[in-house]
């Protein structure tokens, strides 16, 4: 087969990995932007090349480094060109080349698309586009007339590809690199196309919109396809030991770089040895280098947001199975710490060349997700903020539960800014998805439970497998032996039962009628914005937030400046959302972030096309209100009541901040939250996806060390 054989071309170019940044082999190029752009292509960096033109900075020189950089690769693009007589090593060097060239100019006109470059100077993003896309299509015409090599067609085919293994082609990103995909005519002036198609889908989107526009910011739930959403607008992500696992799985390269990368640590012979033994210490490396591409991507943002919002941060999950040990969970954080600071200490000196950058060069963009699961969470909190390092509070689902730790957030970054130590963003996540589903159940079994006693165990038995006829539990629930626990089997949101629908009147019509049952499912779908809409109101409406600027300058002894400072750097974060409405009901221009799964975007985006739906309707929604009605059906639910209501030590705190209102005192006390049933339910599903990931990691580990005792074995006989 010809190496010049598309197939081969496409398999040289999906196999291509960037050279590791080398300090000794190719060292940054400090006052030459141009040169340090072209090294860093030479070496397949060029993510890494496009995003080192994202800062402020480079403003008045932007269009002359450009039309530098493509003068500098057209000389090498037409030096890369093909003859017979090319080595197999030779010919693979110059496809290499010349899809690398590809690559970054397309990563830069993204760039250029998207809000990621809003610092930059609108006329020369206008202006060094057009010297793009003339290049490009000039290096099309130049591979036609060399005999149809076709590498640019290649690249973007593996472009798209990427994007279509997100969520395994659920996402947002997927179906937009779908759109994309199909608006191509690949015969002819490939690049112009796919860019032109491509600014559309950026700049036409409802979440670009509603970042441009000031309604609200935005950050991912996932570990994959977060280029794509940083050109709409999204400045976070937010992740964990699952989702490193759905990451792997999704994109098959991580793996194998994974493999290759593990075998250079320097505990690697220790871990090998013992497998087993080193499981924790294994997974939270994989976890983390999972996570490396997420740190690089928010990079330029963290850097460009330092001085406002502190954002393009990266959520990481402590393991679930020591979330109540403080001292472990702590020790771990230095770790992690530890080990993204000596990362990233090298990428930022290939990404800031020749900028400056005093303070913060190394420092990881990076907050610790701390699970608010037992009292220790508070200790957790205050400890790693008082150091600086942030933290995302998650499995919380009540406004005991954040309220407390928000406060513990205040007091930790109180310490740490009075030593002169600059707060990153960090979040308060609010899982109201799954607070919903859990009042779902709980109340779907009360009312299956009603049910077996009017008609009798066995005509609701017959209700309940017709039931998971329908909802495809069948099989689950023939397993299952008792009532009970076939009805548990049956409602779970987990299993498939998402809403109260047909199938669920059907079930119920002997005790419940479809319009109680409607208007009960209307109102749970509302509990976690109402859960969501109470804490906001509390610590981030206009006229709180000024009460806690005020009680921090005074019990904490710090300057206005100081106090504003640790207010402006908090933010809400809604999570774990069932529905779009979940998302427009929650949207507010300060002090709130979206986390959104990659399904979910896809379903806003959606909803956003619709004829009727006009996002003035949404604007500041966290301050709107839902009829009474609503409160009055869900506080007959005991669980609702203790995630909406404050606890007694909440009350007299909010009494000596100012803050007026009856909240109740009914909420969860910090000793009740490990006995919650979504956190039980929640911390579950997480512990369990560990373990799972963390055997998956340790197998592989084990695999390897069998091969080369095998190996050494079959040398020894040799």
């Amino acid at each position: 087969m010809s190496m010049m054989d598309p197939k081969v071309i496409s398999r040289i170019i999906e196999q291509s990995w960037p050279k590791e940044l080398s300090l000794t082999e190719s060292p940054p190029v400090l006052d030459d932007h141009v040169a340090h752009l072209f090294s860093l292509i030479q070496r397949g960096q060029t993510t890494l090349a496009a995003d080192h033109l994202l800062f402020p900075e480079i403003n008045g020189r932007l269009t002359e480094t450009i039309g530098g950089l493509i003068r500098s690769l057209n000389v090498s693009f037409f030096l890369s060109r093909p003859i017979r007589n090319d080595s197999k090593a030779s010919l693979e060097e110059k496809i290499r080349f010349r899809a690398f060239s590809y690559e970054a100019l397309l990563e830069m006109a993204l760039n250029f698309y998207g809000l990621e470059s809003r610092w930059l100077d609108e006329k020369e993003k206008e202006d060094t586009l057009g010297f793009i896309l003339n290049t490009l299509q000039s290096w099309e015409e130049m591979e036609k007339e060399e005999g149809g090599s076709r590498i640019g067609e290649a690249v973007i085919v593996e472009w798209l590809s990427k994007m279509k293994r997100v969520q395994k082609g659920n996402s947002l990103v997927a179906k937009t690199a779908l759109r994309i995909e199909e608006g191509i005519d690949f015969n002819t002036n490939l690049f112009n196309q796919f860019l032109k198609r491509a600014k559309t889908e950026i700049q036409q989107n409802i979440y670009y919109r509603m970042v441009k526009e000031g309604y609200c910011k935005f950050g991912n739930d996932y570990a994959l396809g977060l280029r794509w959403l940083r050109h709409l607008g999204f400045e976070q992500v937010s992740t964990n030991p699952v989702l490193a696992a759905r990451a792997y799985q999704d994109e098959p390269k991580l793996m194998e770089r994974f493999q290759k990368d593990i075998k250079q640590h320097p505990r690697f012979r220790r871990w090998a040895q013992s497998p087993s033994r080193y499981g924790e210490e294994l997974t939270l490396y994989a976890t983390l280098f999972a996570l490396w591409d997420n740190l690089h991507i928010f990079r330029p943002l963290f850097f460009n947001l330092r001085e406002t919002s502190g954002g393009g941060v990266v959520s990481f999950q402590l393991n679930p199975n020591i979330a109540h040990l403080a001292e472990e969970s702590i020790r771990d954080v230095f770790t992690v710490f530890k080990l993204a600071s000596e990362k990233l200490s090298l990428y930022d000196q290939y990404l800031l060349a020749g900028y400056r950058m005093d303070g913060w060069k190394a420092r990881p963009n990076l907050v610790i997700k701390v699970a608010a699961t037992s009292p220790v969470a508070r200790t957790i909190t205050r400890t790693i903020n008082a150091f600086g390092f942030g933290s995302n509070i998650t499995v919380d689902f009540s406004v005991s539960q954040e309220a407390t730790l928000l406060l513990e957030e205040m007091e930790g970054m109180a310490e740490a800014i009075r030593k002169g130590i600059q707060p990153t963003q960090l979040y308060i996540t609010n899982m109201g998805g799954r607070l919903e589903s859990h009042l779902r159940e709980i109340k779907l079994e009360d009312l299956f439970k009603d049910l077996k006693e009017k008609v009798g165990e066995q005509e609701a038995m017959k209700r309940v497998i017709k039931l998971s006829e329908e909802n495809g539990t069948r099989d689950k629930v023939l397993q299952a032996k008792s009532y009970e626990d076939r009805v548990w089997v049956a409602t779970r949101y987990a299993h498939g039962q998402r809403t109260i629908n047909e199938p669920i009147y059907e079930a119920l019509s002997p005790v419940a009628s479809r319009e109680n049952l409607n208007y009960l499912e209307e109102a749970i779908g509302a509990s976690g914005t109402l859960v969501a809409r109470r804490v906001w109101f509390l610590f981030f409406s206009e006229i709180n937030l000024e009460r806690w600027i005020s009680y921090l300058m005074t019990k904490k002894g710090l300057s206005r400046d100081q106090a504003s400072r640790i207010m402006d750097r908090i933010h809400y974060l809604p999570a774990s959302k069932r529905k779009p409405y979940d998302t427009f009901w929650t949207l507010s221009s300060r002090n709130l972030v979206h986390t959104e799964f990659p399904d979910h975007q896809e379903n806003v985006r959606r909803m956003a096309e619709e004829s009727h739906f006009d996002l003035m309707d949404y604007q500041e929604s966290i301050s709107n209100n839902f009829p009474a009605g609503i409160l009055d059906q869900l506080y007959e639910i005991e669980d609702f009541r203790k995630a909406f209501e404050i606890n007694s030590e909440l009350a007299e705190l909010l009494k000596e901040v100012g803050i007026p209102g009856d909240f109740g005192v009914k909420g969860l006390a910090p000793s009740d939250w490990q006995n919650f049933g979504p956190v039980q339910k929640t911390l579950f599903e997480f512990k369990k996806a560990y373990d799972t990931f963390q055997e998956e990691i340790v197998s592989l580990i084990k695999k390897h060390t069998l091969k080369k005792r095998i190996h050494q074995n079959k040398r020894g006989k040799a």
